[in-house]
């Protein structure tokens, strides 16, 4: 009987010390499942991060394209239309009427909460701000520069600048 308690209780003592075991496995299992979608999440947010700043680049080159079709603003020569070319004083014009209640009204469908201001770089310095509706809480404005062609009509000549779109969110 002596002998078979003692077995029983080696038995026992074997068994305790196997959940012991298990139960360790399971702590370190978990701690690395959690290490492990710790990393995922800080991976994940990495890629949303991108996928936002990249949306509102291509915004801010949708915004471009639809200022460079405006007639407001295009360059045209024999009533041809050029590329990536706007004409310097249909700007002031425009910049003029767009800042007016009424103009942000107009193009805000088109435009949204944006800034669109245009520079010019080369030869003299310049700047007309076409159209500003800020957002009034925004939590981010990254700006977009598109390098356009500028054309004074009144001297026939072309200058280098920049169309710098500020996005709001």
């Amino acid at each position: 009987m002596e002998k078979e308690n003692i077995m029983k209780n080696r038995m026992q003592r074997k068994a305790q010390i196997k959940m012991g075991e298990t139960i360790a496995i399971m702590f370190v299992f978990f701690i690395l499942l959690v290490v492990g979608a710790i990393f995922y999440m800080n991976l994940q947010r990495a890629t949303v991060t991108r996928e936002i700043s990249e949306a509102y680049e291509l915004r801010a080159v949708e915004l471009s394209q639809v200022i460079s079709f405006l007639p407001e603003a295009q360059c045209t020569e024999s009533n041809v239309v050029k590329a990536s070319c706007f004409d310097i004083y249909k700007l002031i014009g425009l910049s003029k009427v767009s800042n007016t209640p009424k103009g942000i009204n107009l193009y805000s469908r088109e435009f949204g909460t944006t800034t669109i201001r245009l520079i010019k770089l080369y030869p003299s310095g310049g700047e007309w701000v076409l159209y500003d509706n800020r957002k009034a809480n925004f939590t981010s404005a990254p700006v977009t520069n598109i390098p356009i062609m500028l054309y004074n009509t009144t001297s026939d000549r072309y200058y280098f600048g920049v169309l710098e779109v500020t996005t709001y969110s």
